[in-house]
């Protein structure tokens, strides 16, 4: 459960019954992370910027024919990923494209001075644990940063992902384990690097 998930599913309630300053709040407090998450797919930061209004947009449009939920935000991540996705890629591909995750992921670490870890073993890991990050596949690095950045439950991250919740556990165990098979530490080790490092991604 990510912090304001209880207000968005209020929010998300009363623009449901009408209420489009609702939808306001929800864009707002949830906008930032939009883009961050846009990011990953695209570097093209206009059109990142034109999929986060065309999402609000469209909602505002079809608000009739849409659904209850009690987590706004793995909808929003889900639609606005599926409009990123569809914009750079053959639209007759597009649903294939999404079933295999067949698609760009970057984590984005910031560049950081070797040099000065170089003396220091906990950093020296992380540069490791950094390093593997980056190796992984799009799929494997995204789901990663849905769990460790924003916090989301595996139920969430198969939702954005298009997964069973078990797929979800799956995918994200075998990263984890592909990460600590660098570094030879525990898997509460390596949790522990990664919370460390996804607060770390430059935007």
């Amino acid at each position: 459960m990510y912090p304001n998930q209880k207000e968005d599913a209020k929010l998300w309630k009363e623009f449901l019954e009408g209420n489009q300053g609702a939808l306001s709040k929800i864009y707002l407090t949830n906008v930032n992370d939009l883009y961050a998450f846009g990011c990953k797919f695209s570097v093209d930061k206009s059109l990142i910027k034109d999929c986060i209004q065309d999402l609000f947009v469209t909602l505002i449009q079809t608000r009739t024919k849409l659904s209850p939920t009690d987590n706004v935000r793995a909808y929003l991540f889900t639609s606005l990923k599926r409009k990123i996705v569809r914009e750079t890629i053959r639209s007759s591909k597009f649903e294939q494209v999404m079933e295999r995750g067949d698609y760009r992921f970057e984590v984005g670490f910031e560049k950081l001075d070797t040099q000065a870890f170089e003396n220091d073993n906990y950093s020296k890991k992380t540069l490791a644990v950094r390093s593997a990050v980056e190796s992984l596949t799009s799929r494997q690095k995204e789901a990663l940063y849905l769990r460790f950045y924003f916090g989301l439950s595996h139920k969430e991250i198969a939702e954005v992902l298009h997964l069973e919740e078990q797929s979800s556990r799956s995918l994200i165990s075998r990263a984890v384990k592909k990460v600590r098979n660098v570094i030879h530490s525990d898997k509460k080790r390596i949790s522990n690097f990664l919370f460390f490092l996804f607060p770390r991604l430059a935007w």
